[in-house]
């Protein structure tokens, strides 16, 4: 019976040792292929300044014909601010305020377009039916616009240029004087 305990002593500790090798390589697997990703300095914030903007093709859900789409390339020729948001994200209710008190004083200087990305349509509907912004909003039913734009914090803006030129990225909640200097920037 006491030679039963060394082996069992043994078939414990092999388990024990396999589990701290598996756990151990699902922290390093989850490192490279999760975080380290996050730390590529192409993909900070503003890495994307100065490239051509991505056109795109999405739904407006307000400020236009129900089933209207928008793409941005139709939207050149004035600067552009994308707004990234969702429902459920509290800073983009905030954004939203301050958005429309900016999209006031621009007075046409720039369009804005509102990009509901992350979300659930009918969230996303019931979010601008208590807002009742008055410039347009997209949905991003799949994400690909807010994953082609590198968003990774939500609200996000995206300053485009007339000519289509990605010029600046806010991962902040701006104030309304903030993004009218940055449309008068823009202008000069």
């Amino acid at each position: 019976m006491r030679q039963a305990e060394p082996n069992a002593a043994k078939t414990l500790a092999l388990s024990q040792t396999w589990y701290l090798g598996l756990t151990a390589l699902a922290v390093i697997f989850m490192f490279a292929f999760v975080i380290v990703p996050y730390l590529d300095p192409k993909k900070q914030s503003g890495a994307i300044a100065g490239e051509l903007a991505q056109d795109f093709d999405l739904e407006l859900i307000s400020g236009g014909d129900h089933g209207e789409r928008i793409r941005l390339s139709d939207l050149r020729g004035k600067p552009v601010i994308l707004d990234f948001w969702a429902s459920w994200c509290k800073p983009c209710r905030e954004q939203a305020i301050v958005l429309e008190a900016a999209y006031a004083k621009l007075g046409g200087r720039a369009q804005l377009l509102g990009i509901a990305t992350n979300d659930q349509r009918a969230d996303a509907l019931g979010f601008l039916d208590q807002a009742k912004p008055s410039y347009s909003n997209a949905f991003d039913a799949d994400g690909l616009v807010g994953r082609a734009y590198q968003v990774a914090e939500l609200p996000t803006l995206i300053v485009v240029d007339a000519k289509g030129q990605i010029r600046g990225r806010y991962n902040h909640i701006a104030n309304a004087q903030q993004v009218v200097d940055i449309v008068e920037q823009l202008e000069k």
